[in-house]
């Protein structure tokens, strides 16, 4: 697979995991979901699944087949309540703070709120719910537009090495500090049904990415 492919690849589930964990409480954004789902699964199913090992068309499924009543529910009850055995809550500093303390999450908050300043970003999504700065979409949404710069310095034949590190670096320390315990606490937990699946992908992606960028 070419770079520029594989960067294409990266951009796409970045972007399609990004939506996955929006609290898409509207019938339009469900639906527009379910859109996203099937064009990824059609247009890059079988290159993930090779590739990385990454099922698409479960998600797929696990979402046809549940109701939108039941994803609501879901998801308001994982990610939204904050009761359970561990913080299923998706934003990195209020699980730092219920698991470590203040001073960690307020650190880790600040960090990704420089990293985005850096770029000149301010995260936009048209969901009613707006998700925090460290929320896993904001994260995931923010790789995905340093992966577009990456592609963009490439076509231009201009030196993508310090966007290339700022990936490196931005995931080193706002994504596999967190999202992997993250992710199998989702998976672990008996009221995940629709977030078992898809966190089990999530799992194999991160798994490429800690390898592509030769992250420890």
């Amino acid at each position: 697979m070419s770079v520029s492919v594989l960067l294409n690849v990266r951009h796409a589930l970045y972007d399609l995991f990004a939506d996955l964990f929006l609290y898409k409480f509207g019938e339009d954004d469900y639906k527009q979901l379910l859109e996203k789902i099937d064009v990824v699964d059609r247009e890059l199913g079988k290159q993930l699944e090779e590739v990385m090992g990454i099922r698409v068309n479960e998600i797929k499924r696990v979402f046809s087949e549940t109701k939108r009543s039941d994803y609501l529910l879901e998801y308001s009850t994982l990610f939204l309540s904050g009761f359970g055995v561990k913080p299923l809550l998706p934003v990195e500093s209020k699980r730092l703070f219920q698991l470590i303390g203040e001073k960690v999450a307020t650190f880790k908050y600040t960090d990704v709120i420089r990293f985005y300043k850096s770029k000149g970003i301010v995260m936009k999504f048209s969901s009613q719910f707006n998700p925090e700065p460290d929320h896993v979409s904001s994260i995931f949404a923010f790789m995905s537009l340093l992966i577009e710069e990456e592609y963009e310095h490439r076509s231009e034949g201009r030196d993508p090495f310090k966007i290339v590190q700022d990936e490196k670096n931005f995931a080193l320390t706002h994504i596999f500090s967190w999202i992997p315990d993250w992710i199998n606490d989702v998976i672990n937990d008996p009221r995940s049904n629709i977030y078992k699946i898809v966190c089990s992908e999530l799992a194999k992606f991160l798994e490429f990415e800690r390898k592509y960028l030769g992250v420890n």
